[in-house]
């Protein structure tokens, strides 16, 4: 699995010094440099881990990880500090790991490989589109929907993948634990729904199209629905 890291420190070389230990892994990585704050905020959150440093200027590591978390932002962050007394902030953005300055290499090894795990734990699927190839959290797919061959994925962030593979393959990839088969040509994750009509039509959050559910599957998809809502409260 390739990963994306981003690594933000107002010091090159620091910057410089995780990249170098980054590669000494086995694994190729792509790695996204910031030297502020404000400039990873700019981008898009969507790389796995985070190497963000607490005391930068301008806006510092700790506020900058709270305005992720804010725009969703789910993966992990490693802070990079000097400082112990930061820590009761940062735990309150659900920080992975603390790495001390200057970074020692087997600190940062333990750290590193333990963050490698959490993600491999998570359930991830690799999908195999025609422009590029990624992994994904099952959980950010929000619909899928057939199309002659192929299928599109829809995930969370309003992104198209347009792949190869058919509704039938990805509904064995995907799994039943998260998502249901409302017609032929849609599978819609229980987890994005915002409401279900009476008519029999489904709309997913961050999506205008209206979905329709066949009549055979309306009853047995009403029912596995409340059921998931149950088992999954705390999530919804």
């Amino acid at each position: 699995m390739q990963y994306k890291i981003a690594i933000c420190d107002d010091e090159k070389i620091v910057v410089d010094s995780i990249a170098e230990k980054l590669s000494g892994h086995g694994n190729e990585y792509e790695i996204l440099r910031f030297d502020s704050g404000e400039k990873l905020l700019e981008t898009s959150a969507d790389y796995h881990i985070l190497f963000l440093d607490i005391e930068m200027s301008g806006i510092d590591g700790i506020q900058t990880a709270f305005r992720l978390r804010e725009k969703n932002y789910d993966g992990i962050i490693i802070f990079l500090t000097s400082h112990t007394e930061f820590m009761p902030d940062a735990f309150k953005v659900n920080a992975f790991r603390f790495l001390s300055k200057p970074i020692d290499d087997e600190k940062f090894t333990e750290a590193f490989t333990a963050a490698e795990k959490d993600i491999l734990n998570t359930a991830h699927i690799l999908i195999n589109g025609k422009n590029k190839s990624m992994y994904m959290k099952l959980t950010d797919i929000v619909y899928l929907e057939a199309y002659g061959d192929g299928t599109y994925i829809y995930d969370k962030n309003g992104n198209t993948y347009d792949t190869d593979c058919s509704l039938k393959y990805w509904k064995e990839e995907i799994g039943t634990e998260h998502f249901f088969q409302v017609h032929k040509s849609y599978i819609v994750s229980f987890l994005h729904i915002s409401h279900i009509d009476k008519d029999g039509t489904i709309m997913l959050n961050g999506y205008s199209q209206e979905i329709s559910i066949s009549r055979r599957n309306y009853a047995v998809f009403k029912n596995a629905f409340f059921d998931y809502v149950k088992r999954h409260a705390r999530i919804m």
